[in-house]
C-alpha cells in the first residue's frame, strides 16, 4: 500500500486517531521500532511482561481486536499481540507460536531497519495533503504548528495519545512483512519444538526458488543446523549416464543419509564432507554439534530415500519465466544453457515422479531473493 492508503485504512479501523497517532504510524514506517535492540533477553523480557499483563486486561474488559498483522507501509507489519492472545486462548494451532520467536522477528527487525530524516520529512507532507484533500478530518493548521513543534525537538520517537491507548490498548511488535509470508512454518516449528526432542525441517522446490535464503531466513530466528543438498553432488567417480537416468539420481542420497541423518539421528556430534562440484571434488569436513532443530535445504532432499526422516516439509515454488530470469542474474549466460537444458528437467522429472511437492506440508511461492 501507499503512505495514503495505509494512514487512511488506519484512521478507518481507528477513529479516534489523532495526530500524534498519525505521525508515530508516519514514523514506525520510515524507522520501524525506532531503535537498534542491544538486549535481546531484556526485550524479550520486556514482551513476557506485556503478555501477562494482556492476560489480565482480556478478561476485565472488552478488547478491539485487530488483524493478526496490520500493514503500515514500506514492507512493515505491526503484530498485534492481542490478536495471538485470543488465538491461544481458543486454541487455534495454526497460531501456536513462541514469544522467543515474536521477540526474535521484532530485534531482527529493529536492528534491520535504517530510516532516514529526508525521507520522514517527505512522509510527513503527505499526511498534511491528506489534511488539506480532507481525506483525513485534522485541521491542517493543527497538523502544520504539532509538526513544526515536534521538528524542533528533534524528531524523537512518538507515543500514541491517551485516547487511543484507552481506547484501543495498542500492544504490537514491529515485523518485516516476511514473517508474516512465513509465519505458517514458524507456528508449526514452535509446535513440533515444543513435543519432540529433535525436529527436522527439509525445503525442497525449483532451483532459484529460494530455498538458501529461506533456511537461513529461519536460522536467523532459530539455534539450529543447516545442511545444503548442493554439499552432496554426484562426483565424477558415480556421475554415470546410468545415475543420472535415474529419478532423483542427480545427488548422492546415500552419502547424505549415511553422514547427515544418521549423524543427527546420534544425538552426538558429527562430521560430513562437502563436495565442491565446481572443483570437482571434497574440500571442507564440516563439524557438527547436535542442535535441537535441522534445516535439510535444496533440490532432492526429500528424496524417497530421505523424506520419513522430516517432521516437516516445505515445497518452494517459482514461476518458470521468473525462474529462468533469476538464474541467468545469478549463474551468468554460460551455466543458464546448463540449468535450462539439464539440471531443470532432471529437478522437473523428480518433483513430478516422485510427487515431492503433494508429499510436502507447507507449499509457498517464494517472494524474495
Amino acid at each position: 500500500m501507499t503512505l495514503e492508503e495505509v494512514l487512511l485504512k488506519h484512521y478507518n479501523c481507528y477513529p479516534k486517531m489523532q495526530i500524534q497517532d498519525m505521525v508515530k504510524l508516519i514514523y514506525q514506517n520510515e524507522f520501524g521500532g525506532g531503535h537498534l535492540i542491544k538486549n535481546k533477553d531484556d526485550s524479550l523480557l520486556k514482551l513476557e511482561e506485556e503478555f501477562c499483563l494482556l492476560r489480565r486486561y482480556s478478561s476485565n474488559i472488552n478488547i478491539h481486536v485487530s488483524e493478526l498483522f496490520e500493514d503500515i507501509g514500506n514492507n512493515l507489519l505491526r503484530l498485534n499481540l492481542f490478536s495471538i492472545l485470543k488465538k491461544k486462548n481458543n486454541k487455534e494451532n495454526n497460531t501456536c507460536i513462541e514469544l522467543s520467536t515474536i521477540n526474535n522477528f521484532f530485534v531482527n527487525t529493529a536492528n534491520s531497519i535504517s530510516g532516514k530524516k529526508e525521507r520522514f520529512e517527505e512522509k510527513l507532507e503527505i499526511l498534511k495533503k491528506c489534511c488539506r484533500d480532507r481525506l483525513l478530518p485534522f485541521s491542517i493548521i493543527d497538523v502544520e504548528d504539532y509538526l513544526k513543534e515536534y521538528k524542533a525537538k528533534g524528531y524523537p520517537i512518538v507515543s500514541h495519545s491517551e485516547i487511543y491507548r484507552s481506547t484501543y490498548l495498542p500492544s504490537y511488535r514491529i515485523v518485516e512483512c516476511k514473517y508474516r509470508d512465513f509465519f505458517e512454518i514458524f507456528c508449526r516449528v514452535d509446535s513440533l519444538l515444543k513435543t519432540k526432542d529433535r525436529v527436522n525441517v527439509a525445503i525442497d522446490g525449483n532451483c532459484s526458488a529460494g530455498k538458501s535464503t529461506l533456511a537461513d531466513f529461519i536460522g536467523n530466528i532459530y539455534d539450529c543446523n543447516i545442511f545444503h543438498m548442493d554439499d552432496f553432488f554426484l562426483p565424477p567417480g558415480i556421475r554415470t549416464q546410468e545415475r543420472l537416468n535415474e529419478v532423483g539420481g542427480n545427488v548422492d542420497y546415500v552419502r547424505f543419509k549415511n553422514e547427515v541423518i544418521e549423524g543427527i539421528n546420534s544425538g552426538m556430534e558429527f562430521q560430513y564432507r562437502k563436495y565442491n562440484c565446481k572443483l570437482g571434488k571434497f574440500q571442507e569436513i564440516k563439524n557438527v554439534k547436535p542442535k535441537k532443530l535441522n534445516i535439510i535445504e535444496g533440490s532432492y532432499s526429500m528424496h524417497p530415500t530421505l523424506i520419513e526422516n522430516y517432521d516437516l516439509k516445505i515445497f518452494l515454488q517459482i514461476d518458470e519465466e521468473e525462474q529462468r530470469r533469476r538464474i541467468l542474474k545469478r549463474n551468468g549466460l554460460n551455466m543458464y544453457k546448463m540449468f535450462v537444458e539439464l539440471w531443470i528437467p532432471l529437478e522437473n522429472r523428480y518433483f513430478s515422479e516422485m510427487r515431492i511437492k503433494e508429499q510436502s506440508d507447507l507449499v509457498f511461492t517464494l517472494k524474495y531473493v
